[in-house]
């Protein structure tokens, strides 16, 4: 839920709570005082009784009025309470309804007799004018409501305008593209606040991004040049005749560890380089071709484990991607599955417009797809393997937003590549 809806449906909800308190509290001081006002009318009218019953005789001291009902009753030995006023309903014959009343009970003397009289007053037209009021509040406070709540949303917009432009400048920020981030200028002190702290915070970013580039460039090529050298070391003592067997079985570890330090530096400075966005030409290319051409280029490795191979196309295939990273793309995936092949095993590739699946035979079990993307992880003991062939494959469909599938099926590891879907990277065999 965003900031401004949930500080609109608090303000509504509150605006709410308060106007239902507020409209019954209303109520209860508009009757009160409709109350008083009727309780002083009853009060005068019973002083004019007292004075025309005293003065007159009794029939003829109540003139009749319409909206007031007057009943005596003789006092005898019964008790009855001395001015009181009270609330009551009186069935109405004439209307056939029941009709409230505000009464006044009271008692008088005349002559040497005493008779309790009660006043009625009707509230009917008192009542119908309480409603008229309590709805024309009720209508003036909602509309007064929603127009707060229009208002304030309008004004919180407007106020939040340059906050939401920050997220959305922040979310395509790209530490590898030379585009200064620039912020709009808020008049609102914590907007402003926040654009230099977020500012101070991508400066450093992109500092340390440069810094962490040189030195893995460097440090990446300072390595290159000494394991050359001792690549080039290994290789004469190789050649020469003054070596024992276990000499010469030494200087083959140390030169195949060599070499293996030298792939292992090559592929983590190709990792670095596409996690930095640093391949960004892009030309068609056709998956098809890349694979046939590796394809012919393993073909003595296929031919010593006897693989057979099927390739299946329903739809031409062209994808915009740098030619470099394509060619890794699917080179890793097709030495993944010759390198983890069994001996006679099959390799089966699909190619379809929307995606490429690669399925070999392999170890008969699935493997475990939580680690198969992670880095150093095989799934065999192949000391060819660095471990980095899958996750080189899932760095690149990340910069192209295509997704990596693993499906494991009657004894067929299979990778898919999609390449107009964007969904979450599965794992794939190593």
């Amino acid at each position: 839920m965003k900031l401004l809806t949930k500080t609109s449906l608090n303000f509504l909800s509150i605006s709410l709570f308060v106007f239902l308190v507020g409209i019954f509290l209303f109520y209860f001081l508009l009757r009160v005082q409709v109350n008083k006002n009727i309780n002083v009318e009853l009060d005068k009218r019973k002083n004019n009784i007292i004075e025309s019953i005293t003065s007159a005789h009794i029939g003829n001291a109540l003139p009749p009025n319409q909206n007031e009902r007057i009943e005596l009753t003789k006092i005898t030995n019964a008790s009855y309470p001395d001015l009181y006023f009270s609330d009551t309903v009186i069935f109405d014959h004439n209307v056939s309804k029941f009709t409230p009343y505000r009464q006044l009970g009271f008692i008088a003397t005349v002559g040497d007799e005493k008779f309790y009289i009660q006043i009625f007053k009707s509230l009917e037209e008192t009542d119908n004018l309480i409603i008229r009021i309590f709805l024309i509040m009720t209508i003036l406070v909602i509309l007064v409501i929603l127009t707060l709540l229009i208002m304030n949303n309008f004004t919180s917009r407007f106020a939040w305008k340059v906050f939401y432009d920050t997220i959305e400048k922040l979310s395509s920020y790209d530490v590898t593209n030379k585009t200064e981030l620039a912020l709009k200028h808020s008049d609102v002190k914590e907007f402003e606040d926040l654009n230099l702290a977020v500012q101070r915070m991508t400066n450093k970013i992109e500092n340390d991004y440069i810094n962490l580039k040189e030195f893995t460039e460097n440090a990446s090529h300072e390595i290159q040049t000494p394991l050359a050298i001792i690549n080039s070391k290994m290789e004469v003592l190789l050649q020469s005749g003054d070596l024992s067997d276990k000499q010469l079985k030494s200087v083959a570890d140390t030169y195949d560890a060599s070499n293996r330090l030298s792939r292992l530096n090559k592929a983590l400075l190709l990792l670095t380089k596409i996690e930095n966005r640093q391949f960004p030409e892009s030309t068609s290319v056709s998956p098809e071709l890349i694979i046939n051409k590796q394809l012919e280029l393993l073909e003595d490795l296929i031919q010593s484990k006897n693989i057979t191979i099927e390739v299946h196309k329903t739809e031409d295939c062209i994808l915009l991607i740098n030619p470099y990273l394509a060619d890794i793309l699917f080179s890793n995936l097709i030495k993944n599955a010759i390198r983890h092949n069994i001996n006679k095993g099959k390799l089966i590739i699909d190619i379809s417009k929307d995606s490429l699946i690669i399925s070999n035979t392999g170890i008969n079990q699935e493997l475990q797809e939580e680690k198969l993307f992670k880095r150093f992880y095989k799934s065999s003991e192949s000391s060819e393997s660095l471990g980095l062939g899958l996750s080189i494959v899932q760095k690149i469909a990340e910069v192209y937003h295509y997704s990596i599938s693993y499906q494991y099926n009657q004894s067929l590891h299979s990778i898919g590549v999609h390449f107009n879907t964007t969904g979450k990277t599965s794992s794939a065999n190593k």
